[in-house]
């Protein structure tokens, strides 16, 4: 897929990339977002966006620090590396040490681009989904103790261009039992100009070895999007997430975030690392998946 290779090089500034990383075991949720951002004026650099069961951390690098590969996933922030094979992790903040070496199982690629023809259409950003389910191998010391991923599962995703979208909604959750391996994805967000405002929305579901699509090119449309539920409809599809009364329970809860804005990491967000969900998929009213795992992560701006 070319969504995987490094996009800096063959666009002007502002300009910013980012990798979602989310690993999952029974006990614990690690998200790692290595990302470049080059501002406005042209200055450079990079950072490590860590979450720890709801909590964040930031590691600066400079843009020296940075290499990436435009031909494919490879990407090292100081001696921190990330690539399809797996990562590397050397992190020292105040408070917290990460060592280890998670390695990743085969991916399960979407079958094509989720933007579709969205994605040649000059917008603020970009999304793009790189494995909806890969098994994991390996630990990772936290602090001293020792995080154990040898049955977990990961799921990656990435995001390029210049700003976040000024209003979105994006949730995932993953879950295996025995030989189902399952995802569902879910994006909204508000795009185009000021001139020209859109919403558009996508989803990727994996279930059971089945791959399914939701999306505005398609013909999706939300139905509901408020409180506690989040309906799209396409045709004789239908997917609906419920997030239970406590899944937000503040305000102030979930993990800071810094997000971009003309390149610049400026904007602050909160992200629900490790949240319940309820996933159900209809096709004409015969039900496709029904499921309620704690294993969501959902961001709403």
């Amino acid at each position: 897929m070319t969504e995987t290779c490094f996009h800096a090089a063959a666009v002007s500034r502002p300009f910013f990339e980012g990798w979602y990383f989310k690993h999952q075991s029974d006990e614990h949720t690690l998200i790692l977002i290595p990302a470049f951002h080059r501002d406005e004026n042209g200055e450079k650099s990079a950072s490590l966006q860590i979450i720890l069961d709801d909590v964040a951390r930031r590691l600066d690098f400079s843009a020296d620090d940075f290499e990436a590969d435009t031909k494919r996933l490879h990407v090292r922030l100081g001696q921190n590396v990330f690539s399809e094979k797996g990562c590397r992790l050397h992190i020292d903040l105040p408070g917290l040490t990460l060592r280890g070496h998670l390695r990743y199982g085969a991916f399960y690629n979407p079958k094509r681009s989720l933007m579709g023809p969205l994605g040649r259409l000059p917008l603020p950003c970009f999304h793009e989904v790189l494995s909806l389910f890969h098994r994991l191998r390996g630990l990772i010391t936290v602090n001293g103790q020792l995080w154990d991923f040898s049955d977990g599962f990961g799921y990656l995703e990435k995001d390029w261009g210049h700003s976040f979208p000024s209003s979105y909604l994006w949730l995932q959750c993953g879950w295996q039992e025995a030989a189902d391996r399952s995802c569902v994805m879910l994006a909204i967000a508000s795009l185009g100009t000021s001139q020209l405002p859109f919403t558009a929305c996508g989803s990727l579901i994996l279930c059971k070895g089945k791959q399914y699509r939701l999306s505005t090119y398609q013909g999706a449309q939300l139905t509901h999007c408020g409180g506690r539920r989040i309906a799209l409809r396409q045709g004789p599809w239908l997917l609906q997430v419920i997030l239970p009364p406590d899944t937000v329970k503040t305000a102030s809860s979930g993990a800071l975030l810094l997000a971009p804005e003309a390149g610049r990491m400026s904007r602050t967000i909160r992200e629900y690392s490790r949240c319940q969900m309820r996933c159900q998929l209809y096709k004409g009213g015969k039900r496709i998946l029904d499921t309620q795992k704690d294993a969501g992560s959902l961001e709403r701006v």
